[in-house]
């Protein structure tokens, strides 16, 4: 059973970034605890990533995601954006934006980039896309 089998379980100036390396070679759903929130209204840049990969039919799909802080957000000045590729694919939640922007800023960065998976139903013609992140990094 995938990450993704039940997607509705509970879940400024450019400074230098911090990045990883992430392969596919012993990575585990488990290793993907954090949702990201916001999914659904990106879901075109979400599908192009998979398209792009040609990963439609696997399932699921690892990459590193982007940490951005979005301190002009209007509705959180603590916003913190999921990037992946460039391209936005969803927020961490409100609740623990703070936090996490907290921690990003003790590193002395402005991005900081995590372990990210995308998650879908391959048995669903027009399937929700979710994102999982291990933010084991941050204590979450």
């Amino acid at each position: 059973m995938g990450i993704f089998s039940n997607p509705f379980k509970a879940k400024g100036a450019r400074e230098q970034s911090v990045e990883i390396s992430l392969g596919t070679e012993g990575v585990s759903d488990e290793d993907f605890t954090f949702d990201v929130v916001g999914e659904s209204f990106q879901r075109d840049h979400l599908v192009a990533l998979l398209k792009k990969h040609g990963v439609i039919n696997e399932g699921r799909f690892a990459t590193p995601a982007m940490l951005e802080l979005e301190p002009t957000n209007d509705f959180d000045p603590t916003a913190v954006k999921v990037m992946v590729e460039g391209v936005q694919v969803g927020y961490i939640p409100k609740v623990l934006s703070g936090d996490v922007t907290k921690k990003i800023k003790a590193k002395g960065v402005s991005e900081f980039e995590v372990p990210g998976m995308l998650g879908w139903d391959t048995n669903n013609p027009m399937p929700l896309i979710g994102v999982r992140l291990n933010m084991s990094e941050f204590g979450l």
